[in-house]
């Protein structure tokens, strides 16, 4: 009789039936991992404490002008919910992975157990894993660390525990949404968001059928080659639209997977100002909250940025012929001390773009003075009005006799402080210094903001002369310090209102002072003449330095609402031409005054405790009445600088220059190389003729508003 076939008993193994089986898995996996507990998370905490890879950097109006990246061991975007991934998306990862995903209670048993028996004489156990299961192991950190390795049936009982529990207090949604967030794709890419823009270069929602086909393919191996992807891209296509289109599959994997090689390039318009930001707010932070925050709403303007960006490279570039080849610039606005302007070099010009020139120390050059004259003023050992000597002197020092020199190697005799500082005298500034304790003025400087200092015996008398070496970061917000009044803040790179550390410095008195002293035209004239670019039309207190050798120049000030800060020089040290901070720093700290005070310009504030009644800004009136009062006034045509030529064709008296002035006003006048020749009240048509010339507006005090230096050939 032929043999009958042996009929083969699909649901048993060994005489177990599948049930059984089931229950036997549960029964060893509860007297495994009962004896190591598991804090389950909650949803909310997972996403909490997800950390995209880049920082995320906005400006004060909130757009978006840098991402700087942190983490350099995967690449994640921000957390994409539910609710903005495509349908097709999820119900193709789903049929990839696990097809009865939300039918199921986090175990697929009929998965599990075809892979338990096709594994049962391997080492370990491999595949079978639902979605949920996956999403524990990166969960449990037990199982997250043995991740990469194929898992023994200890720890393949333990996944299946933690599953279990999971999946009774979380949604299937939740469970889903933690896990294509939590992933990896392809190479570094980590989660739904940075694969979808590292592949495709968009976001989740705008992804196609195909697209999701290939990330879905990417889950089980992400790192397999690309034909055995596109293979497995094509399998999932047709079993999802019934459709065999390798060759779309295949052209649209390999432009995919090679584009991932070159991230897509994010705004990136101030990389060192985030580094600044990181450095010196991140630093500051204590909750952890706020260190894992992955968005930053900085201080900084972009319209400024821009603006003053293009004035500094372009006198930058002016001065080429005096070995000037590169600059940086800060605005700090001196109520909130934020920081509104960061302009650390030239940019893809400079030989350094990737150093930043506001925070290197460099030497300040006569940029100290003022607060060594502060100090005596503050210690009642100087007023303004006390005389100095400008004269020759010798001061013994360690190395041997320190004589120092005025900058135009001159000498003035006996002058006043306030024409010391006002003019920048070498000599009397020296002298000044001589009367404190030096080891006090650093302390001073410190309580300033300055740091690093030496020692006081490193620097000897010449302290006085800025042979210190500070950043142009400290020494504008030393200055922002006498603009408010003697308190010095921390500066602020985020936009908020919190206060920072404050501590009084100088006495309000002292402060207006050494303001006033700054701010005084007449008293710089002795050492600056009349005309140059730190006479504004609104208030303002300016100081320029020069290093030893010319290395560094300087150029800083300030109004009652702003303080700026520039320098100009050279990254290497090697000195500069024949420039000084009126011709180097100076245009560029007056053009970027004038950018902020084109619609507001101020009036320095007064102690009003400590000042006759006298000085003081009449306060009845309106605020509204105030900025209009205060506003900046200039000329505005001929601009300052502007050179004509007369035309042989036409007659002389047919050629006419315009006069015209941004505030009409009968009570101003016009003056022509200090010639009243009319009114204010309009333009003004002026008659050319070979020379150069000054044209001034005055107020009714004879009190300069604007000063325009033109030429006629």
């Amino acid at each position: 009789m032929p043999r009958l076939p042996i009929r083969k008993k699909k649901n048993s193994f060994f005489g177990f039936t599948r049930n059984t089986f089931v229950s036997f898995f549960f029964i060893i996996g509860f007297l495994f991992s009962s004896s190591t507990l598991w804090s389950l998370p909650t949803y909310k905490e997972v996403k909490s404490e997800y950390i995209p890879s880049d920082i995320q950097v906005f400006d004060r109006s909130g757009e978006l002008i840098q991402r700087y990246r942190t983490r350099k061991d995967f690449r994640s975007e921000e957390w994409t919910d539910y609710d903005r991934l495509p349908k097709f998306l999820i119900d193709s990862v789903v049929h990839a992975e696990d097809k009865r995903f939300f039918e199921h209670k986090g175990i697929d048993s009929n998965a599990l157990i075809s892979s338990f028996w096709g594994n049962l004489t391997g080492p370990s156990l491999r595949g079978g894993s639902t979605i949920t299961m996956q999403l524990v192991s990166l969960l449990d950190p037990e199982l997250k660390s043995s991740s990469s390795k194929r898992k023994t049936i200890f720890q393949k009982l333990k996944q299946i525990q933690r599953a279990v529990e999971l999946e009774e207090t979380w949604s299937k949604e939740e469970i889903f949404t933690a896990y294509i967030n939590l992933i990896y794709f392809r190479g570094e890419l980590k989660g739904i968001s940075s694969a979808s823009k590292g592949l495709f270069r968009k976001s989740p929602e705008s992804l196609t059928p195909n697209e999701t086909y290939v990330l879905s393919a990417l889950i089980r191996s992400p790192q397999s080659p690309i034909e055995k992807v596109i293979k497995r891209v094509c399998l999932l296509k047709k079993e999802r639209d019934g459709i065999d289109d390798c060759e779309s599959i295949s052209r649209l994997v390999r432009e995919s997977l090679f584009r991932n090689l070159d991230y897509p390039q994010y705004p990136s318009f101030v990389p060192l100002y985030t580094k600044t930001i990181l450095d010196f707010s991140f630093a500051k932070k204590n909750k952890v909250e706020e260190k894992n925050n992955s968005e930053f709403m900085s201080s900084l303007s972009l319209n400024f940025q821009r603006k003053v960006e293009e004035i500094l490279k372009r006198n930058v570039k002016t001065l080429a012929d005096k070995n000037v080849k590169d600059g940086a610039v800060i605005v700090i606005e001196n109520r909130t001390g934020q920081v509104l302007v960061y302009v650390p070099n030239i940019g893809e010009e400079s030989s350094v773009s990737k150093l930043d020139l506001i925070r290197s120390k460099r030497q300040v050059g006569s940029t100290l003075k003022p607060f060594v004259y502060a100090e005596n003023f503050e210690e009642n050992k100087l007023t303004p009005d006390s005389i100095l000597s400008d004269s020759p002197v010798g001061i013994p020092v360690y190395q041997g006799i320190y004589r120092p020199l005025n900058y135009d190697k001159s000498y003035k005799g006996n002058v006043s402080v306030r024409e010391s500082l006002g003019s920048s005298l070498n000599i009397p500034a020296i002298r000044a210094l001589s009367f404190l304790d030096i080891n006090e003025f650093i302390l001073v400087l410190e309580r300033l903001g300055i740091t690093g200092l030496r020692y006081p015996e490193f620097y000897g008398p010449s302290l006085a002369l800025g042979t210190a070496d500070i950043t142009l970061l400290e020494l504008t917000n030393a200055y922002r310090t006498l603009a408010n009044d003697g308190l010095y803040s921390d500066l602020k790179f985020e936009l908020s209102d919190v206060p920072s550390n404050s501590r009084q410095v100088f006495s309000p008195k002292t402060s207006y002072l050494v303001s006033e002293i700054l701010a005084d035209r007449e008293a710089r004239s002795l050492g600056f003449g009349w005309d140059n670019f730190l006479s504004t039309a609104y208030y303002t207190s300016v100081k320029t330095g020069t290093s030893q050798d010319m290395r560094d120049n300087w150029c800083i000030g300030y109004s009652e609402v702003y303080t700026v800060g520039v320098w100009v020089g050279n990254p290497t040290g090697s000195p500069m031409l024949d420039v000084s901070g009126i011709t180097g720093a100076a245009p560029v700290w007056r053009e970027t005054m004038d950018l902020f005070h084109e619609s507001l310009g101020s009036k320095l504030k007064k102690p009003k405790e400590e000042i006759s009644s006298d000085l003081i800004p009449d306060s009845s009136l309106s605020k509204e009445s105030r900025i209009e009062r205060t506003k900046a006034t200039r000329i505005l045509t001929p601009v300052n600088g502007s050179i004509f030529a007369l035309d042989p064709d036409i007659p002389l008296g047919r050629q006419k220059i315009l006069f015209t002035f941004s505030s009409y006003d009968v009570s101003y006048s016009y003056y022509l190389n200090d010639e009243k020749i009319g009114s204010v009240g309009g333009p003004y048509l002026w008659e050319p003729k070979k020379g150069e010339y000054r044209l001034q507006v005055k107020d009714r005090d004879g009190k300069v508003l604007s000063l325009s230096l033109f030429e006629v050939r």
